[in-house]
Order: structure tokens, then sequence, then C-alpha cells
């Protein structure tokens, strides 16, 4: 039975990820557009909401779905270290070199980068961007050593956005400043660059918060932003076009 469940996992799998192939490739959308993956254990996993108790498996390896997400003509990838992410240190570093070493994509990694040398590492194992949460939220001036050290275009924050306030360590914990002071210490630190999750959204695919990205492009437009979260049609990634983000996940 479980191995009967499995295949029909792979199956859902593939005739989504070519559905989402089709939904994507639309004409007239010149915002990036960056597959993701989530992995825990070595596996590709799908939380609901960003609740770790609401775990869905799938049977395809990470590097098979990145190997997939080449073939279909994306050039780049984001990839979060989910057990990393609550662990507060980068677990998968197999997968994540696997990627880098055997496809062309230009793949951006997340989830427990807390310090130098794991930035130093998977920049040189080719990761094209380091995402950061807690390690920006919680120590500016590690930050800031970093931006100096890698320069901007390295580095992205990771902000998690849950009811008008920013949550970090995998989304399990609450930041003690509003969002928008958040944003304006970012920017003074030489951030420029965001990924915006709503987390009310991530998973559900029910689409994303319009709303939060129009006020932020309109009250930040220092800041490039990706968009993370509840995205599920072409309707949604033409509005969100609108909103002036730069990139979709």
């Amino acid at each position: 039975m479980k191995e009967k469940t499995l295949e029909i996992d792979r199956a859902c799998f593939f005739k989504a990820f070519t559905e989402w192939f089709v939904v994507l490739q639309f004409k007239g959308c010149i915002m990036k557009i960056i597959p993701a993956i989530d992995v825990i254990n070595g596996r590709c996993v799908r939380l609901f909401k960003g609740d770790y108790n609401f775990q869905k498996d799938y049977l395809p390896s990470p590097f098979e779905v990145a190997k997939k997400i080449e073939q279909a003509g994306f050039s780049d990838l984001h990839l979060i270290d989910l057990e990393g992410a609550k662990e507060g240190r980068v677990v998968n570093w197999p997968v994540i070199e696997q990627i880098t070493q055997n496809t062309k994509l230009a793949v951006e990694v997340g989830g427990g980068v807390r310090a130098k040398d794991e930035v130093a590492r998977l920049l040189a194992l080719g990761v094209q961007r380091i995402m950061l949460g807690s390690l920006a939220l919680q120590n500016p001036e590690i930050l800031k050593d970093l931006l100096v050290a890698f320069g901007s275009e390295k580095i992205m924050v990771d902000i998690g956005w849950k009811d008008g306030g920013v949550y970090y360590h995998g989304w399990q914990e609450k930041a003690d400043k509003e969002f928008e002071q958040v944003l304006k210490e970012l920017l003074a630190l030489g951030v420029n660059r965001i990924l915006l999750t709503d987390v009310d959204k991530d998973g559900a695919l029910q689409g994303p918060n319009f709303g939060l990205y129009e006020r932020v492009g309109r009250d930040f437009p220092e800041l490039l932003v990706t968009a993370s979260g509840g995205i599920s049609s072409k309707s949604d990634l033409r509005r969100l076009k609108n909103s002036g983000v730069e990139a979709v996940v």
C-alpha cells in the first residue's frame, strides 16, 4: 500500500509540475519566475502555511526535480532547507551540492544560514544568492559584515509576514519590531533584496496577499521584492507584476 501511495504521489507531483510550466510560461510576463523546492531529510516536501505538523512528502528527489526545472527552460531555483531553518544551521549540504554541481541553474538557498563561514561555503559551491532570516533580523551587525564581505547582490533577507508581524526561525518566532521598522532598518544597512512571504498563504494555493506587495512597492520602492505564498494562476502573476515585484516564487 505504501509503495502504491508513493507512485500516486510521484504521478501527481509531475502532473502538477507540468501544469505549472504551462501556467508560468505565458507571454507578456517580464517578472523572473523562480520554481521552488523545500527540503527535509533530503526529500522534497511542502508545508501548509509554514506548519511543520502539516508536511506532505514527494517521492522525486530534489535533484530529479531540479533537472526537470532546468529541462523545462527555467534558469533559476529557489531552495529552502527546512530542517536547517528549525535547527539553526544548514543541514542538507549534499542536496545543495548535487544540484549546484550538476545543473546550470542559478540557485538561491535559505534555511538555517547563521554564520559567515556557511555563506562562504555556499557561495563556493556555486550558490548564486543566500537568503538570511533569523541572522538578519537578530544580528544586524553580522548582516552588515556579510553585505560588505560578499556584496548586496549575494544576500537576500527572508521575511515571513503574518497579521502585520515579522516572523523568523522557520516562521516559528515573532520579531519584536513592526514590519515597516524592519524594512527601514534593512535599507539603512544596505539590503536591497527581500523575499517576502505571507505565512498564511504559503502552501495554500489560494492567491497571494496582493495588498501587502502593493504597499511595500509603494512605500519602499528601493527594495527589490520577491513574492512568495499562495500564487496559483496566471492572473495572480499578472497582478503581482503590476504591483512592482521583481520576481515570484
